[in-house]
């Protein structure tokens, strides 16, 4: 970790070569071995933060700290051309992974490497064709390394890796993931793509019991091309986000998502995301308790649901593609950065209400500090190749530091030192001490032409933008008589067609048959009396009845749609199947009801 618990530094990549910024200024580290190389193409933090590794092309280097805070080389690998490393959880092994090439009449050579970071030795070195799930998956003891081969996840254990200690078989595996827990709780998910029209599936086990019998749950998807596992820190639950090349609706360019959930306890579900469009983001708050996703098509929603995949709170929508926890999970960051244009709004946890709103313009990524209360936005390179520099900001909208590159200099990457253990905080609503932007802050009032000047608009921009659910009215909408006219024949239609469809007739009991008739003499009620309607002051309305008529139609009318998704070929979720059950006690509802 950051030695002695002191604040953590940053390192900085970027056509300069690699340094490492120090606390509480981010002055350049006196102490790190800087790398002045233009072409130090990728670097990784080790878990605790006591070592960093990059790669100049040339070599790998990794860089440790002392007890007395001083940086040196710790180690220098003689591996050219490495693209991707990565730690193992304790920072006992370091794997490289390089292009796979081939040259005439030579033999193949390996590209995946592992080194044993205490001497320096190569371990072992695989063959490893493509970047995607290159890397190899430690428990989180160490005790146990996996790798996908062919058809086959394959474990070696204790660092032996001449002999395979166990192994998944699944025919066309094209993915797994490993939960970040130690061996004795470890579970595994594993993707498999669907085949001549069949569906993808996500299978979960528990280490090492790999039968098929032993398997404790099973996800299917018809439209998925890839899909991205994320497990909670607990291990108990993970995140599927499965992606379709071409949205076969031809609702999105973009193909098609869905987020789903699968957990351990052998649960499975697809997360409800009510408004259509791509999935920006999830992810897990690290207590692992909550998770947040950004989704549908701009304005953009954000939603928090807890550890059933039910939602918790709605954020409603906003120019936004970023949900991140900080590292305390008591701040939630809902942003837009890339493309769009930098607002932020911070958002207490526990209370749920918006702690600060601001703008970071230029941003292209974002990174929590690990001690929660500041972040860092960068403006990077190849993304934006002016402007390039970083800032770091406090959670309420001040601005700490800033650091702008010369022209002609690029950044291409900034991470914070990581910290394993982050003390807790009092969330506040106060405006933390800052200093004043570089660049001036651009103009907000929107352009009006010289004669709507000085009047009020009544033009809105934004009529589609849903404000957050502690915002929103709860008194009841008021509308006028047409309104009320249209939304009563809406009601008739919908409950004449649910009348004859939400079951089957050869299947209908002599009550359901009843309570169906009754449904539609109601809608034909509501249909003839939508003319002299007389609102709620009508003599002989009843609005409690009223209300739970309309309650169980539209529950009636979700089932007979679930009714045909299933005839249609749709396997339904669990849940599903279980409102699907309630249908004749909702009937018998409606039939007491019209009495």
């Amino acid at each position: 970790m950051a030695s002695g618990g002191s604040a953590p530094s940053l390192v900085v990549r970027g056509s300069r070569g690699l340094c490492l910024q120090a606390p509480p200024d981010l002055a350049i580290h006196p102490s790190f071995p800087h790398d002045e190389s233009k072409a130090v193409k990728v670097m990784a933090w080790s878990v605790d933060g006591s070592m960093l590794a990059w790669s100049n092309m040339t070599n790998v280097k990794v860089a440790a700290v002392g007890p007395d805070r001083k940086w040196s080389v710790l180690l220098t690998l003689e591996q050219p051309k490495v693209y991707c490393l990565a730690w193992s959880p304790r920072g006992g092994m370091l794997a490289t992974w390089e292009q796979y090439t081939t040259t005439a009449g030579k033999a193949p050579e390996p590209n995946l490497h592992l080194f044993l970071v205490s001497t320096g030795e190569k371990v072992k070195s695989f063959f490893q064709k493509k970047m995607g799930g290159w890397c190899p998956m430690w428990t989180s003891e160490e005790r146990y390394c996996s790798r996908m081969v062919s058809n086959e996840v394959q474990f070696y254990e204790g660092g032996n890796f001449d002999t395979i200690a166990h192994k998944l078989h699944l025919a066309k595996v094209d993915g797994y993931s490993l939960s970040p827990t130690a061996s004795k709780a470890c579970h595994l998910v594993a993707y498999v793509p669907g085949a001549k029209g069949g569906p993808s599936t996500c299978r979960l086990y528990q280490f090492p019991l790999f039968a098929e019998h032993q398997m404790l749950a099973s996800k299917s998807f018809f439209q998925a091309d890839s899909v991205e596992m994320t497990w909670n820190c607990q291990g108990s639950s993970c995140l599927l986000l499965t992606q379709s090349e071409v949205d076969k609706t031809g609702g999105s360019y973009y193909g098609k998502q869905q987020l789903h959930f699968i957990s351990t306890r052998g649960d499975t579900a697809m997360v409800g995301l009510p408004k259509e469009g791509p999935v920006y983001s999830h992810s897990w708050a690290p207590s692992g308790q909550l998770f947040a996703v950004t989704y549908g098509f701009m304005p953009a929603k954000a939603t928090m649901f807890d550890l059933k995949g039910e939602p918790v709170f709605d954020f409603g929508t906003g120019p936004r593609n970023q949900a991140l926890f900080n590292p305390q999970s008591n701040i939630l960051m809902i942003g837009g950065f890339g493309n769009l244009r930098g607002k932020i709004e911070m958002w207490s946890v526990e209370k749920k209400v918006k702690v600060s709103e601001f703008e970071a313009p230029d941003s292209t990524m974002v990174s929590w500090c690990p001690d929660g209360q500041r972040f860092l936005t960068t403006t990077t390179a190849p993304r934006l190749r002016v402007g390039n520099g970083y800032k770091v900001w406090h959670y309420s909208g001040a601005l700490q530091h800033e650091k702008a590159f010369s022209t002609g200099d690029e950044l291409w990457e900034a991470a914070w030192q990581a910290q394993p253990e982050a003390p807790s905080f009092q969330v506040t609503r106060q405006l933390a001490p800052g200093i004043a932007p570089s660049q001036p802050v651009a103009a907000k009032q929107a352009y009006r032409p010289p004669g709507a000047r000085g009047t009020q608009s009544t033009f809105k921009l934004h009529d589609d933008e849903e404000a957050p659910q502690n915002l929103k009215k709860a008194e009841p909408e008021v509308l006028s008589k047409a309104a009320i006219k249209n939304k009563k024949r809406k009601e008739a239609a919908k409950a004449a067609k649910l009348a004859e469809t939400s079951i089957p007739i050869q299947k209908r009991s002599g009550d359901q048959a009843s309570a169906l008739n009754a449904a539609a003499a109601h809608a034909q009620h509501i249909k003839e009396s939508s003319a002299t309607y007389q609102g709620a002051k009508g003599l002989l309305a009843d609005p409690m009845k009223e209300k739970k008529v309309k309650k169980l139609t539209e529950k009636l009318g979700k089932i007979a749609k679930l009714r045909e998704e299933q005839a249609g070929g749709r396997e339904l979720e669990k849940n599903q199947v279980e409102m699907l059950a309630k249908e004749g006690d909702l009937l018998e509802e409606l039939r007491q009801l019209q009495l």
